[in-house]
């Protein structure tokens, strides 16, 4: 397995040096848990084959009213409920109210359907084109893109793993312990939140989401907190992995903790914080909006 971290060409969010890459050490496993299954649904609300939303497939009403802290903390997300997400699930509710019929949603990303989309296009990209500050557009265009899908996701995707509740998988995995010395940050785009097909879930499925938090790309609330972290742990301990023609890839076996490597089979927490390694979640063209991001 090789890593490959951009080393020079890197420079984080307020303009943290680079540090050095190292590796990571597993514990010991914790049981699963199994959250209870749910009545099957005709459709998924996210297809795994974009073809599939040409099909004429059937479209899912949405369900419940205004997102709670703690149903945004269900689904896997360790920050509080985004402002902005919440007042654009709260307009969406009130154009359902006031045109008198149901969201539905379907295809890939629980995207609006029927008449309702038309309508609530017109008046998000109206919002949009108001807004002057590029930093306010980004975080507009990721709270409409995470509303759409908590909205279209309630009662039919399992909470965990993202899987529609007949197709949960929570059941067949098993935890580890992440040693203290290491956390992985998922930074997602908001295109890949409660995508069925998201295998980057699965970090904190198995780790945790204190161990392995999801970041999510344009969302203040959420990107703040791993912008402080990295501050706590200081500039030698961030560490971003991305492919880049102008590295060396190494084996991670040469990779060392201060001057520690795996093959020392030490589990001793590494002193003045944790490890910080952040994993880019989007497709190649999302990602490398993520990747200009954490350059700023």
């Amino acid at each position: 397995m090789l890593l490959s971290p951009s080393l020079r060409s890197l420079a984080f969010h307020r303009r943290l040096p680079l540090p050095r890459p190292h590796p990571l050490v597993l514990l010991r496993p914790l049981p699963p848990p199994c959250p209870s299954p749910a009545p099957p649904r005709s459709i998924m609300a996210f297809s795994a084959e974009p073809a599939a939303e040409e099909a004429g497939e059937e479209a899912l009403p949405a369900a419940g009213g205004e997102v709670t802290e703690e149903e945004w903390r269900r689904w896997g997300t360790s920050s509080p409920l985004p402002a902005m997400v919440a007042s654009v699930v709260r307009e969406l509710l009130e154009m359902e109210a006031g045109a008198g019929e149901k969201m539905r949603f379907g295809g890939v990303g629980s995207k609006i359907k029927g008449d309702f989309k038309d309508m609530e296009d017109k008046k998000h990209r109206a919002v949009y084109e108001t807004l002057v500050d590029s930093d306010k557009k980004l975080q507009y265009y990721s709270a409409r893109q995470i509303a759409c899908r908590l909205l279209g996701s309630r009662g039919y995707l399992c909470q965990m793993c993202w899987l529609p509740m007949e197709d949960c998988m929570c059941a067949k995995l098993a935890p580890c312990n992440l040693w203290k010395g290491i956390r992985f940050w998922l930074y997602m785009h908001p295109k890949d939140f409660l995508r069925q097909n998201n295998t980057g879930k699965l970090l904190w499925q198995v780790f945790g989401i204190q161990a392995a938090p999801l970041c999510l790309f344009g969302i203040q609330e959420s990107e703040d907190i791993m912008w402080d972290a990295f501050q706590r742990s200081g500039k030698g301990k961030v560490l971003f992995l991305y492919p880049n023609k102008s590295t060396t890839p190494m084996s991670v076996k040469d990779l060392k903790f201060d001057g520690l490597n795996l093959s020392s089979d030490h589990q001793e927490e590494v002193q003045g914080g944790p490890y910080n390694f952040v994993l880019l979640d989007g497709t190649w063209s999302n990602s490398a909006a993520l990747y200009r991001r954490l350059k700023v």
